[in-house]
């Protein structure tokens, strides 16, 4: 069913829940998996202001190069094999998209950030824009609740 999953991973612990839960669908269904950093881009803002120095963009690039190794790892020792992907300087969406395409995946799995109306309005929602781009089939994990068992 699922024999291609991108897994979109910023480390964040809605990232590691989702990444958990695709774990789990990895393993069940024996797919090949393929875990994505995004390096958000350099905000306009950012750059209105000036140039950048090229130390910040090599330090943003390696911080999310260290997240991809650390998630990585992670996949390996639960028992399933992944590629990383480093995407530096796209959108979520465009990233997200692309690699889908690429890939031939049949699933992406994402974390579900909470945020406020106004935060949804302002920042907008990778989730929902993904249904109407994607070329295939979307697992947004909500965060875990903590059980005493």
């Amino acid at each position: 069913m699922f024999n291609t999953i991108v897994f979109a991973y910023d480390g964040s612990a809605e990232c590691r829940d989702a990444l958990k839960d695709g774990i789990a669908l990895a393993s069940r269904f024996s797919a090949r998996c393929y875990l994505l950093a995004i390096v958000p881009p350099i905000p306009p803002l950012a750059l209105a202001a000036g140039t950048m120095p090229v130390e910040l963009l090599e330090d943003e690039q390696s911080r999310f190069r260290t997240i991809l190794e650390e998630g990585v790892v992670t996949m390996k020792n639960a028992g399933v094999e992944a590629t990383g992907i480093l995407r530096p300087g796209e959108s979520p969406i465009e990233a997200i998209g692309a690699v889908a395409h690429e890939t031939g995946a049949n699933l992406v799995i994402i974390g579900h950030h909470q945020r406020s109306v106004m935060g949804r309005w302002w920042h907008g929602s990778v989730g929902h824009s993904l249904m109407d781009n994607l070329p295939c089939s979307l697992f947004i994990s909500m965060k875990q609740q903590d059980s005493d068992e």
